[in-house]
């Protein structure tokens, strides 16, 4: 889908090396994303809600962190494919790092409430109500959110981006979260009765896990920023020019 809008509304597409081409790329995947984390949000949220899950209600926020995510890609691309002008003679490429680092600690922010949220559900625990619909719900998010790993892959490696690729990772590591506690809804499901609390278990897990992806991409936005080593491919494109 994603190469099917690519050729429909960016121009000359295949010319990845050009600053207008390549930030056009990342403002259509972050649009996707807004909508596609936007949608999981919403339903991941009805579902936490009626099933009383705040393992679901935290996985769906995490979802939400990842629209916000996206929005601040945006304009990270926006700015970044500014032309270079008399106070900033090599350009505002980094913009793209700096928008990187926001959503790191935005990361950080939801993560920890979260986990709050988590440990009051150990301490005063609820009886779920889970159904089908919240089973359903998490296998579909797991497949989008695949999907979301594969595209922002694919062209994140395209167009030489280490925020895309930070993002497809982050896409990867979503499917691992929701997996958790999908695992916990069915446990809950075919074991009622049961008095460990898989539910808020699940949910530290995943807050966890938000806390993990928070900082890996801190390191991820900071190392360009302080300077690293160009990457082999790119060192081979300059031999090659």
């Amino acid at each position: 889908m994603i190469g099917l809008l690519a050729r429909l509304f960016i121009k000359d597409y295949n010319d990845v090396k050009n600053p207008d081409v390549r930030g056009r790329y990342g403002v259509l995947c972050g649009i996707a994303g807004i909508c596609f984390n936007f949608l999981l949000f919403s339903g991941k949220l009805i579902a936490g809600i009626f099933s009383k899950s705040v393992a679901v209600i935290a996985d769906a926020f995490n979802n939400l962190s990842d629209a916000a995510a996206s929005i601040v890609t945006i304009v990270g691309f926006k700015i970044s494919g500014k032309k270079p002008d008399a106070d900033h003679p090599f350009g505002h490429g980094r913009m793209e790092y700096i928008a990187g680092l926001v959503v790191s600690f935005l990361i950080l922010v939801v993560g920890f409430e979260l986990l709050m949220s988590s440990i009051d559900s150990i301490r005063n625990p609820e009886p779920l109500d889970t159904s089908v619909f919240t089973v359903v719900m998490l296998v579909a998010a797991i497949l989008v959110k695949f999907y979301m790993f594969f595209y922002n892959r694919r062209i994140g490696k395209k167009i030489l981006s280490s925020a895309m690729e930070a993002t497809a990772k982050d896409s990867l590591n979503d499917t691992v979260s929701t997996a958790v506690v999908l695992a916990a809804v069915i446990i809950e499901l075919f074991f009622p009765d049961s008095k460990f609390p898989f539910d808020g278990v699940a949910g530290i897990f995943v807050a966890v896990f938000i806390f993990y992806n928070g900082i890996e991409s801190i390191k991820d936005t900071v190392n360009p920023l302080l300077g690293v080593p160009a990457d082999r491919e790119f060192v081979k494109q300059v031999e090659e020019e």
